[in-house]
């Protein structure tokens, strides 16, 4: 696809900073859904969602401090800013977590894998220039390597899902694509780890209230260490670390060209559950891994 000039992509080749930022990401954010399982023994789980932004917080205030971050707030930019923050780091983890509770973990797995498709569009309506067959084509093939391994791991039983939960998942998707495409945008003027920051902070002052009201002195009390550990792992891992490399990414390699690389969630989900729960690794698991890796490299050819 070709990019407009606000992102200003930089031509790089498979084998780049930008491969590499993303290859980071999704090694972060597949391991999430591990990591919360073993958390929600002690917190549960819409605090977690919370918990990963709000706690966040003054680690980010730090990195703004010491890099001496610029505050993205003039024109168009405050509204980006803003963009990044709430449907990112605030509308993604509480849509997608609440639809959880309503559907099935099939279905919102399936629902998740769709974010790239989700990014693509809306890029392609930014930039008013369509995909190229090419990303269609590497796009659809992905994404039935994805379901196809979702199917096999997690199951796709109707039993226990809703209409009601599918759709707050895909909000919640749909949000993330939002704040992707405008963070990618800002990035080139204000670097990745400074419209990361300061999306931070926002998302952490408008959750901050909640996150009050939900845990008292006894729900901290009874957070045990694997909670902690989930806690740390998920604000510090999977909001700012992973969220700095993922923006990165976008904005040097191009949106729709990277974003695609979200189709390898599912893998390392696939992969550390056999890791660290014993789930077997099954031969259509394996296949389904080489469709998605196979859609995402049809994407990532120039």
């Amino acid at each position: 696809m070709t990019q407009s000039s606000g992102t200003q992509p930089t031509a790089v080749g498979f084998f780049s900073l930008a491969t590499a930022g993303a290859l980071v990401t999704i090694l972060v954010w597949g391991g999430t859904p591990i990591i919360t399982k073993f958390g929600a023994v002690s917190v549960d789980v819409f605090s977690l969602a919370l918990l990963r932004t709000v706690m966040s917080l003054p680690l980010a205030v730090l990195i703004i401090a010491v890099l001496r971050c610029p505050l993205p707030w003039r024109g168009k930019d405050k509204w980006l800013l803003l963009v990044v923050g709430i449907p990112g780091v605030v509308g993604f983890p509480v849509l997608f977590t609440l639809g959880v509770g309503l559907t099935t973990a099939g279905h919102a797995a399936v629902v998740a894998a769709a974010t790239p498709v989700f990014v693509g569009l809306l890029e392609s309506v930014v930039s008013r220039r369509l995909p190229t067959p090419r990303w269609w084509i590497g796009v659809s093939v992905a994404f039935a390597g994805a379901v196809i391994l979702i199917m096999e791991a997690v199951g796709l039983d109707t039993a226990g899902a809703t209409w009601q939960g599918d759709l707050l998942a895909a909000g919640g998707g749909f949000s993330a694509a939002v704040s992707f495409v405008a963070g990618a945008r800002l990035t080139p003027r204000y670097g990745p780890t400074g419209v990361t920051m300061w999306g931070v902070v926002i998302a952490a002052i408008v959750q901050l209230p909640f996150v009050v009201a939900r845990m008292d002195a006894a729900a901290w009390a009874a957070v045990e260490p694997m909670g902690w550990t989930a806690i740390i792992y998920l604000s510090v891992g999977s909001t700012i670390v992973a969220y700095i490399t993922w923006i990165y990414a976008l904005s040097r390699g191009g949106i729709s060209r990277m974003s695609v690389w979200q189709f390898g969630l599912p893998i390392v989900g696939v992969a550390g559950a056999a890791i660290f729960l014993g789930e077997p690794l099954t031969p259509l698991l394996v296949a389904a891994t080489v469709i998605i890796l196979f859609g995402v490299g049809l994407v990532q050819r120039r």
